[in-house]
């Protein structure tokens, strides 16, 4: 699932534990732990929409990317065992994807195009959806959280819809925090490492949905230009709708807005704008997916 943006957002702020808890006295005092629940043999289907805007603006001129990602991923739930930890398969169902550079024609993607009919620059993308289905190992938990608040993707990467949830019961207005360590490069074979905090917060529960919404804040010190250009992406903020009773995420929506100057050179700014939404389908027939062809 390379196309899609991973959530992250914006508010300086210093690391905290995985369970900080604010409480507000004004609000729902009632508490309620959020945990993901799986059924061996059951298959989600989850659909993910992206739109991406990046511009360019220099003294020569200006230039404007623009792409629409459109995708279907069937998760099959194998063996889980007594603690509720599941292994879950992961397969592309449908990909469609456009690009389109200034006023040029759109360039279109579609996984149900012969292989002689894929456009040259999405031939590395098609290929790499044929290849076996990965498979995740997920926790009642969400994502793994070290001792020291970092969130930890396993090796082999995880699913898109999980998220590391409060190791305690929280109530409307209590928020948990992660911090998450992405790399960026600042030369040729030389990465760093820099620091994210990402905050959740409880907004409502109403009847068996709970509302949080998400914000994740640049820790480290950056004032390289090239290096905030790599973060553009990196601080997405919006609303996660999770199911107490089923233990899963209904739909996610993630968006961001972030100009750097000079990220190109002198006298330039760069721009980019997205919103990703990702939904829970209903259960039922499904076409045959793109990975098992």
């Amino acid at each position: 699932c390379v196309w899609v943006i991973l959530p992250v957002v914006a508010a300086a702020q210093e690391p905290a534990s995985p369970t900080t808890v604010a409480v507000n006295d004004t609000v729902n005092t009632q508490k309620v732990l959020l945990r993901f629940a799986f059924e061996t043999g059951e298959t989600l289907r989850y659909e993910t929409q992206q739109q991406v805007i990046q511009k360019a603006v220099a003294p020569a001129g200006a230039k404007v990317d623009s792409s629409t990602v459109k995708q279907t991923r069937l998760f099959k739930v194998g063996e889980v065992t007594e603690e509720g930890v599941a292994q879950v398969s992961m397969q592309f169902e449908h990909v469609r994807m456009e690009l389109q550079s200034d006023n040029q024609p759109v360039e279109v993607f579609d996984t149900s195009m012969k292989v002689a009919d894929v456009p040259t620059k999405f031939r590395a993308a098609a290929s790499k959806l044929k290849r076996p289905a990965p498979t995740f190992v997920l926790r009642t938990d969400g994502t793994p959280v070290s001792d020291e608040g970092v969130e930890q993707i396993p090796e082999g990467g995880q699913a898109g819809f999980m998220m590391p949830l409060p190791k305690e019961p929280v109530a409307v207005g209590e928020t948990w925090k992660v911090q998450m360590q992405p790399e960026v490069r600042i030369a040729e074979g030389i990465m760093r490492t820099i620091s994210l905090l990402r905050t959740y917060r409880l907004k409502e529960i109403d009847d068996d949905l709970a509302t949080s919404t998400f914000a994740t804040s640049v820790v480290s010190k950056v004032r390289s230009p090239a290096i905030k250009a790599q973060l553009l992406q990196a601080t997405p903020k919006g609303p996660i709708r999770f199911s107490v009773k089923t233990g899963r995420v209904s739909k996610r929506e993630m968006t961001f807005d972030r100009s750097v100057i000079g990220a190109i050179g002198p006298n330039t700014l760069l721009s980019a704008t997205g919103t990703t939404v990702e939904t829970l389908l209903p259960a039922g027939d499904s076409q045959p997916a793109v990975s098992a062809r």
